[in-house]
Order: C-alpha cells, then sequence, then structure tokens
C-alpha cells in the first residue's frame, strides 16, 4: 500500500511545487535544446560533406559539444540544491509521518525521472522543429545555397540523453544522500536557522581584495602575451576574490552600520541591515554565484561581437596580405569565405553559449530570491504585527533586493572592464585587434547584459514581493 502511495506523493510534490520546478524544468529544456541543436551539426555527416568547410566548422562545434556538460552539470547541482532546501519541511513531515529515508529517497527519484522526461520532452521536441530552422539560418550566413535539407541524427539524440541522464543522476544522488543523513528535527529547522556571526571579517575582506587586485594586475600584464595559463590563473583568483570581498567586506560594512547612532532611527535601514546580516555567508555565496555567471555570458557576448564586427577587417587584411605574398595573420593560405566562414560559426557558437549563460543568470537570481522571500515571510509577519506598516514593508523589500541585486552586477561590470586586456589578447589570434571593434563590442555587450539584468530584477521583485505578502 506504501509503496503504491509514493509516485502519488511524488506528482503531488511536484504539483505543489510547481513554483520552483518549472523554470528549473523549462530552464533544463533550453538547455537540452540548445546541446541537441550543437550535437546535431557535430553528428550530421552530410553537412561536413556537402558545405565548403563542413567539416573545420563541426570541427568548432565540438568545442561546444564538449564545453557545455561542463557548465551544464555544477549549475544544475546549485540549483537543485536550492529546490531540496525549499522543501525540506515537507520532507520532514514524510518522515514523522511515518515514511522511512527509502521511501524519501523513491519520491526523490520518481521527481526526478519525472523532471528528465519533461526536459528531454521539451528539448528535444523542441530542437526537431528549431533545428532546420536554425541549419538554414546558419546556411545563410555561411553563404550556402538553400537547397540543403537538415536531417535527423539518432546520435544527437543519444547524446542528449546521455549527458543530461548523467546529470540527472547526480542530482538523484544529492537527494538519497540528503534523506538518508539528515534527519527530521534538522529538516524543520533548515528553513528558519540563522548563521552564527562571521569571524575573520577583516582577513577574509582583505584576502579577497588581494586575489582580485592580482588578477587585475595579471591582466594588465599579459595584454601582449597572454596565456590560456595566466588566464586560468587569473580566473581563480577572480573566484577567490569575489567571495572574500562578498563575504568580508560585505560584514565589516554591514557591521559599522549597526554601530551607527543614525541606524537605529531608520526602520527601513535596520530592516535590511539585520536581513543581510542575518544569513551573510549564504548571500555572499549567492552572490558570487550570480557575478560568475554573469560574468561567463558578458564575456562570450564580447567575443561574439568582436567576431561579428571584425570580420570585414579580418578578410581584409588577410587579402592584401595575400596578394603582397605575405602569410600571418593566423589566416595564411585562407580564402575570404573560409575567414567568413570561421568567424560565423564562432558568432553561432557564442550566441548559444550566451544564451545559456543568460538562462544560469536569470535562473539563480529567481530562485535565491524567491528563497530568501520565503525565509522572509515569517520575519515580514512578525515585523507587520509589531507595526511595520505595508508600504514600509515593500519599501524596505525593495531597498534589500536593489542592493543584492548591484553588487553582483556592479563586479560583473568592473570585472570584465579588467578582463578586456585577455580580451584583446585572445581576439589577436584570430587578427581582430581594431580598438573601435574591441571597445565598442565591450560597451555594445555591457549595455545589453546591463538591460537584461534589469529586467530579471524587476521580475524578481514582483516574485518576492508575492512571497512576503
Amino acid at each position: 500500500m506504501r509503496d503504491r502511495l509514493l509516485p502519488r506523493l511524488a506528482v503531488r510534490g511536484l504539483y505543489g511545487s510547481r513554483r520552483l520546478y518549472l523554470p528549473f524544468v523549462l530552464a533544463t529544456g533550453f538547455m537540452a535544446l540548445v546541446y541537441f541543436v550543437i550535437a546535431s551539426f557535430v553528428y550530421n555527416r552530410s553537412f561536413g560533406q556537402t558545405v565548403p568547410n563542413g567539416g573545420n566548422i563541426q570541427l568548432l562545434m565540438s568545442v561546444g559539444y564538449y564545453l557545455m556538460p561542463v557548465v551544464l552539470l555544477p549549475f544544475l547541482v546549485y540549483i537543485y540544491s536550492y529546490l531540496l532546501k525549499n522543501r525540506s519541511r515537507e520532507l520532514a513531515l514524510y518522515a514523522i509521518l511515518g515514511l522511512g529515508r527509502r521511501h524519501i529517497a523513491v519520491i526523490l527519484l520518481i521527481e526526478n525521472l519525472l523532471c528528465f522526461a519533461l526536459c528531454l520532452t521539451l528539448g528535444i521536441g523542441a530542437g526537431l522543429i528549431g533545428c532546420p530552422l536554425v541549419f538554414r539560418g546558419l546556411l545563410l550566413a555561411l553563404g550556402q545555397p538553400g537547397g540543403l535539407v537538415w536531417s535527423v541524427s539518432a546520435g544527437a539524440v543519444l547524446a542528449v540523453v546521455r549527458v543530461f541522464a548523467a546529470c540527472f543522476a547526480v542530482l538523484v544522488g544529492m537527494g538519497v544522500w540528503r534523506a538518508a543523513r539528515t534527519q527530521p528535527a534538522s529538516l524543520l529547522r533548515e528553513q528558519t536557522q540563522g548563521e552564527k556571526p562571521l569571524r575573520g571579517r577583516l582577513p577574509i575582506a582583505l584576502g579577497g581584495a588581494a586575489c582580485l587586485l592580482a588578477a587585475y594586475a595579471l591582466s594588465a600584464i599579459s595584454r601582449d602575451s597572454a596565456t590560456l595559463t595566466s588566464f586560468m590563473i587569473a580566473l581563480v583568483l577572480v573566484i577567490l576574490g569575489t567571495y572574500g570581498v562578498f563575504t568580508g567586506v560585505s560584514a565589516e560594512v554591514l557591521r559599522c552600520l549597526r554601530r551607527s547612532p543614525r541606524f537605529y532611527a531608520d526602520p527601513s535601514a535596520f530592516v535590511v541591515v539585520s536581513g543581510l546580516q542575518y544569513r551573510m555567508r549564504k548571500n555572499a555565496a549567492g552572490l558570487t554565484n550570480i557575478c560568475l555567471f554573469g560574468c561567463a555570458a558578458l564575456f562570450t557576448l564580447c567575443c561574439s561581437l568582436c567576431v561579428l564586427f571584425g570580420q570585414d577587417a579580418v578578410i581584409a587584411r588577410a587579402g592584401q596580405a595575400l596578394a603582397e605574398g605575405e602569410v600571418g595573420l593566423n589566416t595564411a593560405h585562407a580564402t575570404a569565405q573560409e575567414i567568413a566562414q570561421m568567424f560565423t560559426t564562432l558568432a553561432f557558437l557564442g550566441v548559444f553559449f550566451v544564451l545559456v549563460f543568460l538562462a544560469c543568470t536569470a535562473l539563480v537570481l529567481y530562485y535565491r530570491q524567491l528563497a530568501e522571500g520565503q525565509e522572509d515571510a515569517g520575519r515580514f509577519r512578525i515585523l507587520r504585527a509589531v507595526g511595520l506598516s505595508d508600504e514600509l514593508t515593500a519599501r524596505t523589500a525593495r531597498q534589500q533586493l536593489r542592493v543584492v541585486f548591484l553588487l553582483p552586477l556592479a563586479g560583473t561590470l568592473l570585472h570584465i572592464a579588467f578582463a578586456s586586456p585577455f580580451l584583446a589578447a585572445f581576439m589577436g589570434i584570430i587578427s581582430i585587434d581594431t580598438p573601435l571593434v574591441l571597445f565598442g563590442s565591450i560597451a555594445l555587450a555591457m549595455a545589453t547584459f546591463s538591460v537584461f539584468y534589469l529586467l530579471c530584477y524587476q521580475v524578481t521583485v514582483r516574485a518576492y514581493l508575492r512571497s512576503i505578502a
């Protein structure tokens, strides 16, 4: 009887948490669509045989084919940890009502299987509809005849199934481990449990600032001799520095604000600072992840725009060099058509990865604020009971969200500004070194990303205010 009840509980749990799971399923379905499109070009033999230079185009596509799972798995693990935490009370009630850990693990397994099936249905189904359109668009951009027909590849379908099955297997493992190792009482307290005061704020802040300064200095001295090794070192330093600054500096600033006499005269400031300090470590981790996903999206967008706007100058320069009997420009013996095809393919891949990183950024923003809204709902009910008006509640919530949103945006723009020497060095490998193209692309990418980020802010504010109402 109990075993027959488990599938019903799994379906009811998904439906009851549809505000949490619907964005997750839609985002994973979109990523499955993107991966299916990339895999379709990699496994399409007729494309490599009939399109001139198609083999090199497929080789470039294979970079995205192997890189995307590396990006996908950490993102899904991060988001699923939010889902599990927000359902901790529900899982604890299952245990209190008599379900064993094995039964809870089975419920989580069924839920993940349903999400996996929906993800594949959405991704592959949309891919079967959209791939022919993407194929024609790429042929048009490559200047190829429109008579070529896109064909469905079983290898692409199997590739999507393999990658997402492996990702969801990891998520199932997380859920089973959580069900097996966590006691019901701790699950009941987890959503409302605060954090201990952060110790060692000043060393953490100084260490984070030192890592950022070292990364910026490494970028500055690598203007003409940037290598992948120096870029990876700078990337690690930026990750550590961003976390250190968001953790140590934020905690120190909040502590100084609480020591100010004016702090207690403004109710909204008191609530905002108290709410931020209540979960400073989680705020730091969330802000760091938002900032890093934003940096990935913005850096990829800068590269795509540079490739898109700089190909004409490279083609003209390569033609002049070949006419004068010179080689170089990293395009030796390449025709204008081959250069255009390579750059178009790079821009094509860049657009797909920009969409993936933007989807990751938007989803992390949504889940983080939705999770905090559910945690803050009880606190705001108490504040209303002691006299805080609804207008002041909304204004306080907006101030807190504004701080949380603007910090990652400022950090993202600052990181990309200091990473411009790396960008210039990487673009120099494919002979894009025109300052107008480089800095114009960076400026346009920053403006585009800022508009997208502010739109996400508006959507998230409404979701947050609904959750604390």
